[in-house]
């Protein structure tokens, strides 16, 4: 089931790009980008490329491996503290029902109880960052889809300058915002 879902995946993400940027709607292009990055981590970042403008050389392919080493190592890191608490949970539940020690004979009740509650709070650190990942990433595909198609031509402004005001007979300096916005 699976692997039906990735060849579908596979087999149509040519069509997310089929149609030119004028045609479709910009918040429709966000928050496709965004759904493709929940459904596939990296997939919001491969459409991004899709849609940035032309005389932008930035490529996104470098995210794709820092993407899949994050999840990835987050993944190894919860399954491995997860088989470690387990077995040492085992191993507790076996020397309290009066069996001898059988793979940590060096350690005692107590000093088990302690690794397995380091272990214990390992694998929800490492899910927590699993977690973070994730979002981190579909975060990125959203901000850079907006970046891409946010406005930066000539005909917006933002001026700061200087301005001197007399009030009362006291001098002082003081700044004054303006926008300049041409139609």
């Amino acid at each position: 089931m699976i692997r039906f879902f990735i060849y579908f995946l596979i087999l149509f993400s040519n069509q997310f790009t089929c149609q030119s940027i004028d045609t479709i709607d910009q918040k429709k292009l966000t928050k496709r980008s965004t759904i493709l990055s929940c459904i596939v981590p990296g997939l919001g970042q491969f459409q991004n490329n899709q849609i940035r403008p032309e005389n932008v050389k930035n490529r996104l392919w470098w995210k794709l491996p820092i993407i899949y080493a994050g999840i990835g190592s987050t993944t190894f890191l919860v399954n491995f503290n997860n088989q470690e608490f387990r077995k040492i949970k085992e191993e507790r539940v076996s020397r309290n029902q009066g069996n001898a020690a059988n793979n940590y004979p060096l350690y005692s009740i107590d000093q088990l109880k302690i690794i397995q509650e380091d272990y214990r709070r390992l694998r929800d650190l490492s899910l927590i960052s699993f977690i973070g990942v994730y979002v981190l990433q579909i975060i990125d595909a959203n901000v850079e889809a907006h970046l891409f198609l946010f406005d930066i031509s000539d005909h917006l402004g933002f001026k700061l300058k200087p301005t001197f005001l007399m009030e009362n007979e006291t001098n002082y300096f003081t700044t004054q915002i303006s926008f300049n916005i041409k139609f």
